[in-house]
């Protein structure tokens, strides 16, 4: 197939033959395109010898469209029309200095929220705002008007670029507090955990984890199993934890600034990393800008504490 530059005659020749027909006036045109008349005409003539056809009958100063000239100038104008339109959207996004992000409860409490603070902290100039929205439907953060996604084990979304943040890893967690009240042995036996209060998580979701899940996979029968309180969603049974009400299923990445400021400690030296990840998802779908690519790649690239 031959190229454009081939097939076509030259950019500037449609583009003045555009304004000639519309306006029906080559005078108009030269002063709409800031050019002479003569380029004008000029161009109409370089046109119609391409052409092989007359695109304009003159009658005096005025100028009416041939009946090739108008099948033509539906279709340039047209043309024309779309790709202004194309222009004028990426315009528009590239003024637009909101970018909406979506993510579950857990990873917008513990993850984005750090990670936005410190994009922030590297940026000072605010050159973002930030709409952030919240489901724990992972379905419902795939929407159209979102730009970009973070979530946990989202599957495949077409449209949707998809990138790895990290994996899912779960230790048990408890306060400092609660650990005096209850002591757990450095060396225990994960079957030691199902004498404490153990604190849990409504599954939402069929990929989610629980304390049976855990449990399970350290070789463990859970028929004996009892939940010391069941929260509907993460950050409740986190906060939970936190006041010491027993030991709950914490995801590294997600809480390791909690591990790390001693709001919450690991419970024994037993870990469960479960083959599940947490992503993060671009929609190709809307126009972006070096912005909001901006903000991709270093939400990307961002290692929680």
């Amino acid at each position: 197939m031959k190229s454009l530059r081939h097939r076509l005659p030259t950019p500037i020749s449609l583009l003045v033959f555009e304004a000639a027909g519309r306006t029906l006036n080559f005078t108009r045109a030269a002063q709409e395109l800031h050019v002479s008349q003569a380029a004008v005409s000029k161009q109409i003539k370089y046109l119609e010898d391409y052409l092989d056809s007359e695109l304009f009958e003159r009658h005096g100063r005025r100028v009416t469209l041939t009946a090739v000239g108008r099948q033509l100038h539906q279709k340039v104008s047209a043309s024309f029309n779309y790709l202004a339109g194309a222009v004028d959207e990426l315009r528009d996004v590239s003024q637009q200095h909101t970018v909406t992000l979506a993510a579950n409860t857990a990873v917008s409490h513990y993850w984005l929220g750090r990670a936005i603070s410190a994009y922030q902290q590297a940026h000072p100039a605010r050159e973002l705002n930030f709409r952030i929205i919240t489901s724990d439907t992972t379905a419902d953060l795939f929407s159209q008007d979102v730009h970009m996604v973070i979530t946990y084990e989202p599957g495949p979304h077409a449209g949707w670029e998809m990138e790895q943040l990290f994996p899912e890893v779960l230790v048990p967690v408890a306060s400092a507090a609660y650990l005096e009240r209850h002591p757990f042995d450095v060396g225990s036996q994960p079957e030691s955990l199902l004498s404490h209060m153990l604190l849990d998580a409504e599954r939402l979701e069929p990929t989610w984890i629980d304390w049976a899940c855990w449990l399970q996979s350290q070789g463990l029968n859970v028929t004996d199993l009892a939940v010391a309180g069941l929260f509907n969603n993460y950050i409740m049974l986190i906060d939970a934890a936190k006041r010491g009400q027993g030991i709950a299923l914490g995801t590294r990445y997600l809480l390791d600034d909690k591990l790390a400021d001693g709001d919450l400690v690991c419970v024994g030296d037993v870990s469960m990393t479960s083959g599940r990840s947490y992503w993060i998802a671009l929609n190709n779908s809307r126009p972006l800008n070096r912005k909001v690519l901006g903000l991709y790649d270093f939400l990307r690239k961002f290692t929680p504490v």
